[in-house]
This record gives structure tokens, C-alpha cells and sequence, in this order.
């Protein structure tokens, strides 16, 4: 069906709105929720003629969609502001410089390897990897922005392939080919966000010195995603690409620096996170006991069901890992100022991110009737912006199909929404514009990782977590052109690999 030229500009206005507010106004992340879901309310309800009903009840399915990650925000703030108070952290990453060889060496080690490391685990990166990345002498803002591109090349392959297992439901295709597609250009992606880590850093004319180890860092992390990919399977590759990283980088520090007894303890709560993620993400019989103990389900709009698994989700391990932090700790009056400190520090960046969830739901649903059995596509947003811009662009639509997926995360602040909202369109495009399927739908998806890049919603998760809330808008500044630059880029070389 024909869109609407209007309609289209208009599905795009949400995008133009946050990136006018944060580039043109520099406002902080909750200013940025505030408005923008404001404005969504009322476009999704005046221009695309969706029922009050309809956005009453998707922002309702929003919030509670998004309350896990809003308990891993809380609850990682919690955990991260003990250890940076009693100087945990510090001497922790303190260990990690003595085993790299410079600076350099230590961020990257921390941004790709551990941060790779624990998402491809099922970790949720930036309540680790941020205040790692400020104690090891980034400024705040760098640290934030570091803890998102980090991994954002390699997400479609990591969170123990549950959101690759999403990509193969919703598209169809077979899991093989789609699998190394995805790597492939995972890796393309991965590389060109390391070789941009010194200019997000504001840091741009050490790029020279530094090309040689941003190369190897580059191949250290595609190489061995995409030999994982290749020979283990999807599911672990980005956390074997982070695996690669770290031993590549501190296997000629370990030979002659050996872990002291003392630092076992900072370590702790640490390790009983990375051991119990890892545990109930990767050990079958272990994630099975996880996912089936203690479930609740909420049905806000039908055919969605929102699940509840605590013994399954990061926020419990956090809140595990933060009572043994505050166990070491002798001096309770302590733990007692900094719970306080933590939780006046967290009301901000929870809401923002409560917000954007909703304002994310809102527009998923956008042009759905009441009941949500029936939908009309000339209403709905996603579908608005993906088939205008494919009626716009033609035969050189691949070039902007990670673009679309960018715009989804964007928008929604989640990589999988945006693959559900536009997966099984890059599906039916390939088959019109006779091109490769898998290659399509692999460009949308790693450009969906690239949006968290990007993301509003994300760059707040990092801001709280390092003390640069209120400081968002001087992040997005440079990760949105980046990620739009980046989502192009992809474009262009799954041009070329079409032919």
C-alpha cells in the first residue's frame, strides 16, 4: 500500500524531537522522557487516530515490561555505589591496569572484553562495566558512552542468544546462514565502534598512535565471534568475542602478576554475580529450575504476556550481590549513609527509563483497534516509517535497512522490539528486491544493536550508574551521529555484499 508522505515525515517525529532536545537543547535524560513521551501520547493519539484506550493500556504493558530493568538500574546503583565507597572497585581495576601494558589497553579490556563478557552472559553491562570505566580514569560522560558501545556491535549475539532465538522466530529463516550473517556484520560493526572509541572520548588525535592496538582489539573480538558463530554457535559468540578480548589483552600481564588474597574479597560480590548469571543463563538444568520457580504472568494487552521470574532475572543476583558487599563492610553506618545516597541518586534515571518505556509501547501499538486483535497499518508508526522508506529508496533500500533498525531501538530502546517490529518486513522486502534474505534481515538487526548506541534510554542506564546524570545530552551528542554514521556504514557494505 502506498504511504503517506505526511504520515511518513511524521512517524519520524519522535526521533527528530529527542535528538532536537538532546543536540540542539542539551537537556538531561529525564526532560528527555518527559517530553518525549508527552509528544508521543499525542501524536500516536491525534495524528495516527489510535484509541485512548489502546494508549492507556500500552503504556501500562510498557511500564511493566520494562520493571525488570528498572530493578536491575536500582538495584545495580545500590551495588555499584557500595563498592565505590569503600574503594572496592578502585583496587579491582587497580589489578587490571597492573596486567595491561598501558591505559589504553585497560579501557579497551574493560569497554569490549568484560563488557562483551557479561552481556554475552546475560549480564546487563553498563552496572558493571560504567563504574569500572570511571575508576579507571575516564571521565564520567566517556565512561558512560565507552559502557554502551562496548558491546552494542556484538548484541544480537549475546544475552545468552536471546535475541538472535527472537531474529530466527520472527523472520523464519534458517538458523545457520542467518547466524553467520549476523556475525559478519556484527563484526564490521564491532570494529568500526573500537576505531571510534578514542573520538567518543573526545580523545580523536591519538587515533593514529593508537591504530595498531584499536586493530587488534578489532580482530580479537570479530575473530573470535565469528569463529564462535561458526563452530559453537550464536548463542555464545559475542561473550567468547569478549573472552577473546580479555585473555588476548592481560595473558602477557598474568605471567608475572598472580592475584592477591586480599583482593578476592573486593572481588566477591563481583564474582558471585558473574558466577550466578552465568549459572542461570548458561547451565541448562540450572536455567531450567530458574525460568520455572516462582513464575507470575500479567496480561495487560491480549496475546502479550508480560513474565515475572525472579530466580531468572539479573535484579535478584544484584540484590544477592549487594547484601554481600554490605556483609564485608564492618561498618554498618556506613552501608546505611550510602543506601541512602544511592537510592536519592536513583529516582531520576528510574523514571526516565520507566518513560521511555512507555512512550516505546506506545508507539509498537500505535493503529491497533481496542482489543488489540486488528490493527490499521495506515496508522501505525512502525509500519508507516519502514514501508515508506522502502517505497522512497527502492533497489537501494539495504543501504537503509540498519538505519530502520537503529530507528527501532531508538524509538523503543530495545534491539528486540525493534527486530520484532520490523524483522518479518526485511523478510518480505528481500523477496521483492530478489536479494538474500538472511543478508536483509542481518543488516536490520545489527543496526538495531547499533541504536543502543544511541539510545536515550541506555545512555541514562550508563549515566546513573557512573555520576554523569544529568549529563546525557553531551553523550548523545556524539552517539547519535555515530550511530547513525555506523548504521549507514553497515548499509553500505551489505550493498556491496549483495552485488
Amino acid at each position: 500500500m502506498a504511504i503517506d508522505p505526511f504520515d511518513f515525515f511524521m512517524s519520524w517525529t519522535p526521533v527528530l524531537l529527542i535528538m532536537a532536545l538532546a543536540l540542539g537543547f542539551k537537556r538531561q535524560a529525564l526532560e528527555l522522557a518527559v517530553w518525549g513521551t508527552a509528544y508521543t501520547i499525542g501524536l500516536v493519539l491525534f495524528w495516527f487516530k489510535t484509541s485512548p484506550v489502546v494508549v492507556l493500556l500500552a503504556g501500562l504493558d510498557g511500564l511493566l515490561t520494562n520493571l525488570p530493568l528498572l530493578l536491575v538500574i536500582h538495584s545495580g546503583m545500590l551495588l555499584c555505589g557500595l563498592l565505590l565507597e569503600t574503594g572496592s572497585l578502585s583496587r579491582v581495576v587497580g589489578w587490571f591496569s597492573s596486567i595491561t601494558s598501558n591505559w589504553w589497553q585497560n579501557v579497551l579490556l574493560i569497554a569490549v572484553g568484560v563488557g562483551n563478557l557479561t552481556e554475552g552472559a546475560g549480564i546487563v553491562a553498563e552496572p558493571i562495566v560504567a563504574p569500572m570505566l570511571l575508576t579507571a580514569g575516564l571521565p564520567s560522560t566517556g565512561a558512560a558512552a565507552l559502557s554502551v558501545a562496548g558491546y552494542a556491535g556484538l548484541m544480537i549475539l549475546e544475552l545468552g542468544g536471546a535475541i538472535l532465538t527472537v531474529l530466527l522466530f520472527v523472520t523464519g529463516l534458517e538458523m545457520e546462514l542467518l547466524t553467520r550473517d549476523v556475525a559478519l556484520l556484527s563484526a564490521f560493526a564491532t570494529a568500526l565502534i573500537i576505531y571510534a572509541m578514542p573520538w567518543l572520548l573526545g580523545r580523536g588525535r591519538e587515533w593514529g598512535s593508537l591504530f595498531p592496538l584499536l586493530t587488534v582489539v578489532a580482530l580479537l573480538a570479530g575473530g573470535g565471534t565469528v569463529l564462535a558463530a561458526r563452530y559453537v554457535g550464536g548463542a555464545v559468540a559475542g561473550l567468547a568475542g569478549g573472552l577473546v578480548v580479555i585473555f588476548g589483552l592481560s595473558l602477557p600481564g598474568l605471567r608475572r602478576r598472580h592475584l592477591p588474597p586480599k583482593l578476592f574479597a573486593d572481588m566477591a560480590p563481583l564474582l558471585f554475580l558473574v558466577v550466578c548469571l552465568f549459572s542461570v543463563n548458561l547451565i541448562e538444568p540450572v536455567k531450567r529450575a530458574a525460568m520455572e520457580t516462582w513464575p507470575g504472568t500479567v496480561a495487560i494487552v491480549p496475546g502479550h504476556d508480560i513474565h515475572f521470574r525472579p530466580l531468572a532475572s539479573a535484579y535478584t543476583y544484584i540484590i544477592l550481590s549487594y547484601l554481600l558487599a554490605a556483609r564485608i563492610v564492618r561498618d554498618r553506618s556506613r552501608v546505611r549513609r550510602n543506601f541512602a545516597a544511592a537510592n536519592l541518586r536513583a529516582w531520576r534515571p528510574v523514571l526516565a527509563m520507566a518513560l521511555f518505556g512507555i512512550a516505546g509501547q506506545i508507539i509498537s501499538f500505535s493503529g491497533y483497534h481496542p482489543g488489540f486483535a486488528e490493527s490499521d497499518p495506515s496508522c501505525s508508526i512502525p509500519h508507516t516509517l519502514a514501508h515508506g522508506l522502502v517505497g522512497i529508496s527502492g533497489r537501494l533500500y539495504p543501504l537503509f535497512a540498519p538505519l530502520v533498525g537503529w530507528a527501532g531501538t531508538f524509538l523503543t530502546g530495545y534491539g528486540t522490539a525493534s527486530i520484532v517490529l520490523f524483522g518479518k518486513l526485511h523478510v518480505t522486502t528481500a523477496q521483492l528486491l530478489h536479494v538474500p534474505p538472511s543478508l536483509l534481515a542481518a543488516g536490520m538487526a545489527v543496526g538495531s544493536a547499533v541504536g543502543s548506541l544511541s539510545s536515550p534510554m541506555k545512555v541514562a542506564l550508563a549515566a546513573s550508574m557512573c555520576g554523569a546524570i544529568g549529563r546525557e545530552a553531551e553523550i548523545l551528542r556524539r552517539t547519535i551521529p555515530l550511530g547513525i554514521m555506523l548504521s549507514l556504514a553497515i548499509g553500505a557494505l551489505l550493498m556491496v555484499m549483495l552485488g
